[in-house]
């Protein structure tokens, strides 16, 4: 389990401990659990975020694929926006960390 994964597990049980004591009427500030536990899940959501997700369908544009130099082209799996470029590691519209091949991390 990377250090990444454990952040988030931990953060996900932060997260339950707070819907609990919400859940249960607890007497303290329900406002501020309730803010504490919507920053934790804003936490995970970036942590999540940066893990590399395997772009599929990549393929050249259609009529460059004779063209050495045509750019890679497939679809981010958060946003559903072009990715372009095999150099890219990052969705310019939505931020998801994105990988072209397994290999990479």
């Amino acid at each position: 389990m990377t250090d990444r994964e454990k952040v988030v597990e931990r953060l996900g049980r932060v997260s339950y401990y707070f819907k609990s004591l919400l859940a249960v009427g607890w007497q303290g500030d329900a406002d501020i659990y309730r803010e504490h536990r919507e920053s934790v899940n804003m936490a995970i959501a970036l942590l999540k975020e940066q893990e590399p997700v395997m772009l599929e369908n990549q393929h050249k544009p259609y009529g460059n694929s004779l063209n050495a130099n045509a750019p890679w082209i497939s679809r981010c799996p958060k946003c559903g926006k072009k990715v372009e470029g095999k150099q890219t590691r990052y969705c310019k519209y939505c931020g998801q960390a994105v990988k072209w091949d397994e290999s990479e991390r």
